[in-house]
């Protein structure tokens, strides 16, 4: 049995897995800057809930006065404090972010000798939206059209978000995907390098460089995307399918069934474990354990692709 078999189970669940998981994730974003609209490099951002004890992230800003960070649950109240050596501390208290769109939050750190007159002084106008924040527009746009089955519109407006900000992995991520849907392998794979090249940790994007690779004929950038798929889910249940089968295949008997009874331990409703599992234990002469999972196979999948065979060996291991 191929590795194929569980990228394309893996394919099919990237963007429904995302979605699950920004159900309560939130993303934060911003930018510091100094009286006069200068960036601010190096201010501590420091982010506390009264609601979890102990919990405290800390973020730093980068040379162009930026930073972001995510919190796992977004429905909570956060409290936010900017530092740095030289500047007047900022606070924002009782913060909630957003479950749907990414949060900006930007702040303006004064000098001591600043802080008292701005305490009275009217607010300054709004500043016009950064190239990120429109990228970020852009992004949330193509996140509706996609919603909405326009995937044309959807890419049209992620280019437009990569164009204003090339450092958006989301943004081709969200590219890697529409382009393996249109089969566009080259596309798909430039896209998807993007995406992990700023953001390794997306390892959920392997399973589509594996089928784009595969697809495009290039067989060693296959098997490199496949390693770093494997060794990025080394438990998952179809991965170790995959190598109980691949030890059937080879006549390894007991690697085969200690991979296979991992596989129903993490997925006890993966039907086809069950199938090969009965089978594996049929060979080792384990007539009970046989009959157990292949019945369990029938009842998982009746009109399965081994229902056949299962009915077949099921007498033999009365």
């Amino acid at each position: 049995m191929k590795t194929t078999r569980r990228i394309a189970m893996a394919l099919s669940l990237l963007l429904l897995a995302g979605a699950a998981f920004a159900l309560t994730q939130g993303r934060v974003t911003g930018k510091v800057t100094d009286s006069a609209g200068n960036p601010v490099e190096g201010v501590t951002i420091t982010i506390v809930t009264p609601a979890i004890r102990n919990f405290k992230v800390t973020v730093a800003t980068k040379k162009d006065g930026s930073y972001g960070f995510i919190v796992n649950d977004a429905t909570l109240l956060y409290d936010m404090k900017f530092e740095k050596p030289g500047f007047a501390e900022a606070n924002v208290t009782k913060k909630k972010f957003s479950t749907v769109e990414i949060t900006f939050v930007n702040q303006t750190l004064l000098k001591p000798s600043e802080a008292p007159a701005a305490k009275g002084a009217a607010a300054a106008a709004p500043a016009p939206p950064s190239a990120s924040e429109q990228a970020t527009g852009a992004y949330n746009e193509a996140v509706d059209l996609l919603n909405a089955g326009n995937k044309d519109g959807a890419e049209a407006k992620l280019l437009e978000a990569v164009g204003k900000n090339p450092d958006f992995p989301q943004a081709w991520q969200a590219l890697a995907v529409i382009s393996h849907g249109k089969k566009n392998w080259t596309k798909a794979l430039e896209y998807g390098q993007k995406a992990l090249d700023l953001d390794p940790s997306l390892t959920s994007l392997y399973g589509l460089m594996v089928d784009s690779a595969d697809k495009a004929g290039d067989k060693a950038a296959a098997a490199q995307w496949r390693k770093k798929y494997d060794e990025a889910n080394p438990d998952s249940p179809e991965l170790l399918y995959n190598k109980g089968v691949d030890a059937y295949n080879k006549n390894k008997m007991k690697d085969a069934e200690t991979s296979l009874l991992k596989a129903v331990e993490v997925k006890p409703t993966f039907a086809l474990a069950h199938f090969w599992l009965g089978m594996t234990s049929f060979n080792l002469n384990k007539k009970a354990q046989a009959r157990e999972h292949l019945e369990k196979y029938l009842e998982l999948d009746p009109n399965g692709s081994e229902v056949a065979t299962a009915k077949e060996i099921l007498p033999l291991v009365k």
